[in-house]
């Protein structure tokens, strides 16, 4: 029991890792994810490497091949498209929702969320190539949720975060390709917004945010 709960641990680490490696870009979609390279890089079993894909798999940040092997995802304008829309017809309301219920705690929650997100550094560079750093990314995630989190509706909420998972990898991926957004000034404009309890701005706001990935990743001139 006990080698297989370090067999389940060990999996999990690699997932986070590899997770984070992709939507860092690390690995360029549609790359092949050989099994036995990765274990011996990451100095586990192939079959832990092999777990850890599959569970990437089912979070559609990996593809499993007809012939049993993985690679990264690709892009899809279409399905970036889809995930978009989805987002902005069940998040927009799931941030009305909240900033009608949300309380004075919810609010502070914001706010302080917020504050650590403007106070976290977003870049670095690794091996001259810049990217989205690991704990901006924990906290990007976490302000999101925030916004969001006093939406009395709980089906609601699981469909936002499951649209966030999907989203995050275009996300990452289109910065790659034009890092000049001010994410910070949205980040504040939006929650100026949702702590002024004026949801229709919040939600136009929001809107915006998020319509930048696909006008980012794709051209749309």
């Amino acid at each position: 029991m006990a080698k297989r709960n370090g067999s389940s641990t060990l999996s999990e680490n690699v997932t986070k890792k590899l997770q984070s490696d992709i939507l860092a870009g690390q690995y360029e979609p549609g790359s092949p994810l050989t099994v036995s390279e990765l274990a011996k890089g990451f100095e586990v079993s192939v079959a832990v490497v092999r777990e850890a894909l599959t569970r990437l798999a089912t979070q559609g940040l990996v593809l499993q091949n007809p012939n049993h092997g993985f690679s990264v995802k690709s892009v899809s304008e279409e399905e970036l498209n889809s995930i978009i829309e989805a987002r902005l017809l069940n998040e927009s309301e799931a941030l009305r929702l909240s900033v009608t219920h949300g309380d004075l705690t919810w609010e502070s929650n914001v706010i302080a969320v917020h504050h650590k997100l403007s106070q976290t550094a977003e870049y670095e560079e690794v091996n001259q190539k810049l990217i989205v750093r690991e704990e901006w990314s924990d906290i990007h995630r976490q302000f999101h949720y925030e916004l969001i989190a006093a939406c009395p509706n709980p089906i609601l909420l699981g469909f936002c975060r499951r649209l966030w998972d999907l989203s995050e990898f275009y996300r990452h991926w289109s910065f790659q390709h034009q890092p000049t957004r001010d994410g910070r000034a949205e980040h504040k404009a939006l929650a100026d917004a949702v702590v002024s309890r004026d949801s229709e701005h919040a939600v136009e706001i929001f809107r915006a945010h998020i319509q930048l990935t696909v006008d980012n990743l794709f051209d749309h001139r």
